[in-house]
């Protein structure tokens, strides 16, 4: 009897554990996943050196002790202390690149074929994994990303610890560092991917995703303008700098012979074509930054105008002064990693 009794406590215990297990992972799972800076963890997930951040595939791949290389479809190792030049491999297909990193190199086939592969300077070539996407290297991973599957991040043999499919929705061009993802989106927005870690393991992560806004709007938004009422900030620092420089001559001397005294700063936009990889705790974009003034006595002329004259063309002409520069910026990768759907 005391036995049935001890095994019927054990069954119960059992049971009462399972269900807690089950309602603890499914209703509390969000609140199991915290930011890197705040997880025990910290050593394990941050591995990031500071200088090279996400690479991508290259013809050329320096490593300790060598160079790797792709030549006519063989993958070659040169040696730095005697300049001798080793065959690795030979593969049918193209080796589109290459990701090296202490004496050992990872690279895909081709860009239709699934396969990636590691090799060492000796020779020994080991398939790791069947996986389609842009192939990247990051402190102790290697990534893959794709529409298809998003974000799926490999160790070095192979082995997959983390895949987040929403990581990215869909990207032109795509950058990876500290396990952030970020790109520009198919509605040309640039966003970004934020990892957050689970509480008990730093190798499971899921992603949450805001928009990186480079343009700032200090007026309320005429008739023919797209952006929104809460778009609007505070003239601020920033602000101050750019209108200076346009007022001065600067490098935005564009004005069209308008007397900028009678106009106020409207917007500063800044449209990214292309944007690099991290470097040296940067990345540099590629764009066009428009600046736009409109006339202060628009608002009082705009009352007496029917709605066909404030959609004209020759209105906007005449009360906005535009000024459009292309040119390279830089953002730092950490006010990228702090910005949010309400930072500019």
């Amino acid at each position: 009897m005391k036995k049935r009794l001890y095994i019927s406590l054990i069954v119960v215990v059992i049971v009462i554990f399972l269900f807690a297990l089950s309602y603890y992972t499914s209703v509390g799972l969000g609140d199991m996943y915290i930011p890197a800076d705040k997880h025990w963890q910290k050593k394990k997930i941050a591995k990031w050196s500071g200088k090279t951040g996400g690479r991508e595939l290259s013809p050329v791949g320096q490593v300790e002790h060598g160079i790797y290389f792709v030549y006519k479809g063989r993958l070659m190792y040169m040696e730095n202390s005697d300049g001798n030049v080793n065959e690795i491999c030979k593969i049918p297909s193209e080796i589109v690149g290459v990701l090296a990193k202490d004496n050992t190199v990872f690279w895909r086939e081709c860009d239709d074929i699934s396969s990636i592969y590691k090799a060492d300077s000796y020779g020994n070539i080991v398939k790791l994994v069947d996986d389609t996407g842009k192939l990247y290297m990051e402190g102790e991973s290697i990534y893959t990303l794709n529409v298809k599957h998003g974000l799926r991040k490999y160790d070095f043999n192979g082995k997959r610890i983390a895949n987040r499919k929403d990581a990215i929705r869909f990207a032109t061009k795509n950058t990876i560092f500290d396990d952030y993802v970020f790109y520009k989106g198919e509605d040309n927005q640039m966003l970004l991917g934020v990892p957050q870690y689970y509480k008990y393991d730093a190798t499971k992560i899921k992603y949450f995703l805001h928009e990186v806004k480079f343009s700032r709007y200090y007026l309320e938004p005429e008739e023919w303008d797209s952006y929104h009422r809460e778009d609007v900030i505070d003239y601020d620092d920033f602000a101050k700098e750019v209108d200076k420089e346009v007022r001065t001559g600067g490098i935005y001397n564009q004005v069209n012979e308008k007397d900028l005294d009678n106009y106020e700063l409207q917007s500063i936009e800044l449209s990214v074509w292309n944007f690099s990889d991290e470097v040296d705790g940067y990345i540099y974009i590629y764009g066009n930054q428009k600046i736009t003034y409109l006339d202060k006595e628009y608002k009082r002329e705009s009352e007496e105008m029917t709605l066909e004259e404030k959609y004209s063309d020759d209105n906007r002409e005449k009360f906005t002064c535009k000024i459009s520069v292309k040119a390279v910026f830089r953002i730092s990768v950490d006010d990228i990693k702090n910005s949010s759907n309400e930072t500019y």
